[in-house]
């Protein structure tokens, strides 16, 4: 018998390998096994077999590593339709469904659990909106008493490792079966330990973020995701999956429910409920907390403070009544941009040519995509003059500033890096990262510094995210929100301030479709990056003419641009962008002319789905 083999390359398989006559009747489909592959010993998976194959030399199988196969038929199917879709080799893709441990030739031995222990469960997606943020519990926990007591296993997704332990606290108190969490910075060993008790069936509920969604649940019942709109649930490096959608692949494969758990669910999957008419429960909100647009336009904050002057009433009030107030700006640090006024030298990550943001707490200088850490220089770099201006905000900043104009109250800091939550202060400068904490304190007052930035994104999700965050610092605020801003018309606003979900979803769905963007069209970027700017640039504008050449009328093509951070960690990248109707379509056309095209050795290329 001839074993069609799989492995965890970029290449198109399955490759043919011959099974030797030592090895005869042990290696079985979804087996692990040691091959050798371009003259290197690989790990290689078998999807197959055959009886005959067009090569006349076949290399051997060396030796099988799973003793039973690690993986079942539902896996090898869902990581064949996820290959599919995201443009990865099925190696690739199972790699990806393997924890660390078993990415090597590393062998190992395990116990199936028991047949035929589950009972039927009917299958459902259910989008529940939770308008309230705290009505949700009770019918998550409904929904997953009910798939353990037919005796199937529950995986349980968030966005953020920071949740994990909100979501452990509220599933121990209902459900008495052992629960383990999948954490990507645990040690192999440990991620296999968890793994394990997955496959084995020693443990019925599995929670962490996005990759848990592979996480081997012995038969699987429900997939709940927990905050789906955030944008964590997309994966940034190959295969550039996204957990939303692999959840809904997942369950076509095991038969098993879906729950999309959101206050503010994305445009994509609110029309893709009410298109498939999925099944969709509204919690209405009891309380409601007044909300304050305060216009910006003819107000300078460099002459008087970035707070104005309803937002410093506000929070003097609510000081004086011993409340909580809470405000948001989304840009960590002192200043974020630093230059001089005689040459007009800007200071600079070296590696990725974005302004280093100035931390005052640690009195270095650091760049927010690659942590770059240098020290805030004395003179120019560049003309040797000896003043450098800082200007912009940060949370830093606005601590100073709230501290002048409050000497009584006691501020605290918040941010991603921040290991607790300052409880005890009376106000809180904060990122989004305070949404971590929502339900867990009582905030009377939050306030949004610069509303704006959220909507001057490059990103055509911007007025979708603005929205969501909105709609949860509202539902923060036991008394009032107020929000600054120089859009005072803006549809986002206006259907927060109105509670109108149905308006605001009308309105950016309408702009999706005059635009032909999702979930109207589907859009596959292909990203090119290297150190040479020049030579990245020439590549792109070759594969852009190729594809412009062999142009498929269904497919719409951009011209190669800079990307979104058009350098990062010293690579410079550029992007193509490709829209259609189905996706299937667009990667047949990208396949077929990349077949052809051949990349110079120092280019990366990637295909991004759904970007």
């Amino acid at each position: 018998r001839i074993a069609q083999i799989v492995v965890g390359l970029p290449v198109e398989g399955p490759f043919d390998y011959s099974v030797p006559a030592e090895l005869a009747g042990k290696v079985a489909i979804g087996q692990r096994v040691r091959v050798l592959f371009n003259r290197r010993q690989r790990l290689g998976i078998v999807v197959g077999f055959k009886a005959k194959s067009l090569f006349k030399r076949l290399n051997p199988v060396l030796s099988c590593l799973d003793s039973p196969p690690a993986l079942d038929e539902h896996a090898l199917a869902f990581t064949r339709e996820l290959s599919e879709y995201y443009a990865c080799s099925w190696g690739e893709a199972i790699e990806t469904w393997l924890p660390p441990a078993l990415r090597t030739t590393r062998p190992l031995e395990w116990t199936p659990p028991a047949p035929g222990a589950a009972r039927e469960f009917a299958k459902n997606i259910i989008l529940l909106h939770d308008k309230s943020f705290d009505k949700r519990w009770p019918f998550i926990l409904e929904m997953a008493r009910k798939a353990l007591d037919a005796n199937r296993g529950v995986i349980f997704l968030v966005p953020e490792t920071a949740m994990v332990d909100a979501v452990v606290v509220h599933l121990a108190k209902a459900v008495s079966v052992p629960v383990i969490v999948f954490d990507k910075k645990a040690s192999a060993v440990r991620g296999l330990k968890s793994w394990l008790a997955a496959r084995e069936g020693k443990a019925c509920v599995v929670i962490g973020t996005r990759s848990a969604v592979f996480a081997p649940s012995a038969d699987l019942g429900l997939i709940v995701i927990y905050e789906e709109e955030n944008t964590a649930y997309k994966q940034e490096q190959t295969p550039h999956y996204d957990a939303r959608a692999l959840a809904r692949m997942r369950a076509g494969v095991e038969g098993c429910s879906v729950l999309y758990v959101s206050s503010a669910p994305s445009a994509e999957t609110w029309e893709q409920a009410r298109k498939e008419k999925w099944q969709k429960v509204t919690c209405e909100a009891e309380r409601l907390s007044a909300m304050q647009i305060i216009d910006m336009t003819n107000y300078n904050p460099q002459k008087t403070s970035v707070l104005s002057f309803p937002l410093q009433n506000a929070i003097r009030d609510t000081l004086a009544q011993q409340g909580k107030v809470v405000l948001l700006m989304n840009r960590k640090g002192f200043t974020t941009r630093t230059h001089c006024q005689q040459c007009g030298f800007t200071a600079q990550c070296e590696r990725c040519n974005v302004n280093l943001t100035y931390l005052y707490s640690q009195k270095v200088m650091v760049c927010r995509h690659c942590n770059f850490r240098t020290d805030l220089p004395k003179v120019c770099p560049q003309c040797r003059g000896g003043y450098l201006r800082s200007s912009g905000t940060g949370t830093e900043k606005l601590e100073s500033e709230v501290a002048r104009l409050y000497p009584q109250a006691r501020v605290g800091r918040f941010d991603t890096s921040s290991k607790s939550f300052p409880r005890q202060a009376d106000v809180v400068i904060t990122t989004k990262a305070v949404l971590r904490e929502q339900g867990a304190m009582d905030v009377s007052l939050v306030g949004v510094i610069n509303f704006d930035a959220e909507l001057h994104h490059l990103d055509f999700r911007s007025g979708h995210h603005a929205f969501a965050l909105l709609v949860r610092l509202r539902q923060l605020a036991a008394q009032k929100l107020l929000v600054q801003t120089r859009m005072m018309d803006n549809y986002v606003l206006r259907a927060v301030s109105r509670n109108d979900f149905d308006g605001f979803y009308k309105k950016e769905l309408e702009l999706r479709k005059e635009l032909g963007l999702p979930p109207y069209r589907h859009l596959a970027a292909i990203g090119l990056r290297g150190v040479n700017e020049d030579f990245v640039f020439e590549q792109a504008k070759e594969l852009s003419a190729r594809l412009e050449k062999d142009r498929d009328a269904k497919v719409e093509i951009s011209d190669p641009h800079p990307d979104v951070n058009p350098k990062l960690r010293d690579k410079y990248r550029f992007t193509i962008l490709l829209k259609g109707r189905s996706v299937k379509s667009i990667l047949a056309f990208i396949k077929k002319v990349l077949k052809d095209f051949t990349k110079k050795k120092n280019t990366i290329v990637t295909i991004n789905v759904d970007p």
